[in-house]
């Protein structure tokens, strides 16, 4: 595989920190190499199965072979897909893992690429040549170095709690718990290794919502 760029290895240094964590890179942009065989569940309870199926990290929605033609599914039609090794919900638009279930819930998690950090990647990776063209006229030339694309992905954190999808957000959390349950929120983000961009942490929290 190519070498990274500095400038993308830099921006995962300082993604770090947030919500939406820069997961890591590929160099395709779908999740799976080669199309895979998929249960798809629709939003009428219906079950449908595609010999080739795959997700779309450019928007997460749901691809699919039609012959020799790619698809993209009508996500307002889907409500689950479950591939060999993993599990998918909607949210929206949007297919969502199945990260881990504590009690009734769920932490589901999409990924995508990182479109505006990819488009500033591919602008610092440019190499810029001045031409000196005589005393009085200068040029300059952009050329795009010769390696495959790598994109970032972003990774989006979210709750489902009895049956109601939340966004992992510190603020929505707190107005959803009781004060008790808020004070071991407190403590847990107090605790060194506490991230909400883990999904170790994550989990910690939802326990606070099981009945």
């Amino acid at each position: 595989m190519k070498k990274i760029s500095a400038a993308l290895l830099g921006l995962f240094m300082c993604t770090g920190m947030v919500a939406q964590d820069i997961s890591g890179y590929t160099n395709r942009t779908t999740v799976y190499e080669t199309y895979q065989p998929a249960r798809i569940t629709l939003t009428t309870g219906n079950v449908i199965f595609k010999k080739q199926a795959n997700v779309f990290l450019k928007n997460g929605r749901l691809l699919f072979k039609d012959g020799k033609h790619d698809m993209e599914a009508n996500m307002i039609q889907i409500k689950a897909v479950d591939f060999k090794d993993r599990s998918y919900v909607r949210i929206d638009t949007i297919l969502a893992t199945v990260i881990d279930t504590v009690g009734t819930n769920r932490l589901l998690c999409t990924t995508t690429i990182d479109l505006e950090a990819f488009a500033t990647q591919k602008i610092n990776d440019r190499l810029i040549t001045n031409i000196r063209m005589g005393d009085q006229v200068s040029a300059t030339s952009m050329e795009a170095p010769d390696e495959d694309n790598v994109y970032p992905l972003v990774n989006r954190f979210y709750y489902e709690i009895d049956g109601k999808i939340v966004e992992v957000h510190e603020r929505v959390l707190r107005r959803m718990l009781p004060k008790k349950e808020r004070d071991r929120l407190e403590f847990y983000q107090q605790q060194p290794n506490f991230k909400w961009s883990d999904t170790k942490s994550l989990l910690q929290v939802l326990e606070l919502f099981k009945k």
